[in-house]
């Protein structure tokens, strides 16, 4: 899908504008559009909106700042280096403005050279101009890539397409604030550029009063006679809105004793596809089009420079490319790090599972490393709880001990009989009868008196209902299974 490009021009009361589609190797216009500023409106804000409305919103705009607020001069500077130029530009017109050098945008283009000189073309506009412009088009969500000169531009559409004339040209673009004037001599290179702040007043039924015309004259003459010549005289080229009203190419005519040229007497189709015969009030905005050609594209002049630099959205990234280059690798290594000491432990797990599997396989046979520890405990402790049993263990508390304890600890010759023993790790629990609770406890005292037992406790003691007895449960914890339980 291509780009589309939109060359704004807002000139008195109108908003005009030519639309272009641009693919890698092609280039074609689309149309032309105008739009007028209502009676209501304070400025061009709304027939801008509704221009935008019609053509879309572009890809990439070229917009063009009015003549009346360019200083602008030729100059022959004796170098031609773009570093120099800049630092120089600025303070050799600095004579010819009307404010301080510091409030002024620059712009240059060299045009040539003579010699060993170079020929110069210098414009400067204030600054806050500048940013009326900027402001105007962001409020209908614009933000130009070029902002140029509207002579400089016809000027360069003009030498491209001369059809093989090598005559001098005097360019004359008259619109409704404002008239722009620039001499083009035999080689295409523009000699003088002029901005008078008259222009077209269609209100009135004239469209060149007889002050504004003088005035407009008066200034082609002037420039005709500083720059004449022994060769023949310049062509006289009309463009703009003025180049539609027949009254002011007679007007002019008579004046000047000449012939005046009509811009469309210029084929411009070799220069852009789809370009036909366009009325010629749209002829710079067309030549602004071809800036941005994908092949020999113009070279305008462009205010975005500076302070006031075009900056794409991958413009605004790249200054934050090396800091994401930089975080990415940063991200890189440590997700290396951990990658690598993923891996160096899992390998050192493995070798432990080994060595556990093949410690464990006597004892548990093929068996999970994982489930090695737990079955190991559950099989000690099976197997310490049947030597216990057995009377196995090299220590004091197993259940032979204990009856050995408790047979020494009962009292003998009591009127009691035991008919239920139960003996296992932790103690001992008698069941049986005796002949009155005072037996009970003779016998609760015996065992407190053994050091084989502690937490004596009679957990039962009735009397029976048929033998006149008392029935008992007594309980006596090992010394030995508690002081193994710490």
């Amino acid at each position: 899908m291509g780009q589309r490009v939109v060359a704004l021009e807002l000139a008195g009361g109108f908003v005009r504008a030519a639309l272009a589609d641009r693919n890698w190797n092609s280039y074609e216009l689309i149309g032309v559009y105008e739009r007028e500023r209502a009676a209501d409106e304070a400025d061009l804000s709304g027939a801008l909106a509704r221009l935008i409305t019609e053509t879309g919103k572009p890809d990439v705009l070229i917009s063009a700042l009015p003549g009346e607020f360019v200083a602008k001069r030729l100059l022959e500077l004796p170098f031609g280096d773009s570093r120099r130029l800049q630092q120089v530009v600025p303070f050799a017109l600095e004579e010819h403005l009307p404010f301080a050098v510091d409030d002024a945008a620059v712009a240059f283009s060299r045009v040539g050279r003579e010699g060993d000189k170079t020929l110069v073309l210098a414009a400067l506009a204030r600054k806050a101009d500048l940013e009326k412009h900027f402001e105007l088009l962001r409020s209908a969500g614009l933000e130009p890539k070029i902002v140029t000169l509207i002579p400089f531009a016809l000027a360069g559409i003009l030498s491209r397409s001369r059809n093989g004339n090598k005559a001098s040209h005097v360019v004359l673009d008259i619109d409704h604030g404002s008239t722009s004037m620039v001499l083009i001599d035999s080689e295409g290179l523009p000699r003088a550029l002029r901005t008078l702040g008259q222009g077209l007043n269609l209100h009135n039924g004239v469209p060149l009063e007889r002050a504004v015309a003088g005035a407009i004259l008066g200034s082609v003459r002037q420039t005709l006679l500083a720059h004449g010549s022994d060769g023949e005289p310049p062509e006289l080229i009309l463009t703009g809105p003025a180049a539609g009203e027949p009254e002011v190419r007679e007007q002019i005519s008579e004046a000047l004793a000449t012939l005046v040229q009509h811009v469309n007497d210029f084929d411009c189709s070799p220069l852009i596809a789809g370009a036909k015969k366009e009325p010629a009030r749209f002829a710079a905005c067309i030549a602004m089009l071809l800036g941005e050609a994908p092949a020999k594209p113009l070279e305008l002049l462009n205010f975005r420079q500076g302070e006031f630099a075009y900056r794409s959205r991958a413009d605004r990234l790249a200054a934050y490319r090396a800091p994401l280059i930089l975080a990415g690798f940063a991200i890189g290594l440590a997700l290396l790090h951990v990658i690598l000491g993923v891996a160096t432990g899992a390998r050192k797990l493995q070798l432990l599972d080994q060595e556990i599997a093949s410690v464990t396989a006597p004892a548990l046979g093929p068996s999970s490393p994982t489930l090695a520890a737990p079955e190991l405990q559950a099989k000690l402790k099976e197997m310490r709880k049947q030597l216990r049993l057995l009377g196995g263990n090299l220590g004091h508390g197993s259940p032979l001990d204990l009856l050995l304890a408790l047979s020494q600890a009962f009292p003998s010759g009591v009127p009691a009989q035991v008919y239920d023993l139960q003996i296992d790790d932790s103690g001992v629990k008698l069941q049986g009868t005796a002949d009155s609770y005072s037996t009970v406890d003779r016998i609760k005292k015996a065992l407190e008196h053994s050091p084989a037992f502690e937490k004596i406790a009679v957990d039962h003691a009735a009397a029976a209902s048929d033998s006149g007895k008392i029935d008992f449960t007594i309980s006596a914890a090992s010394r030995d299974a508690a002081l193994g339980a710490n």
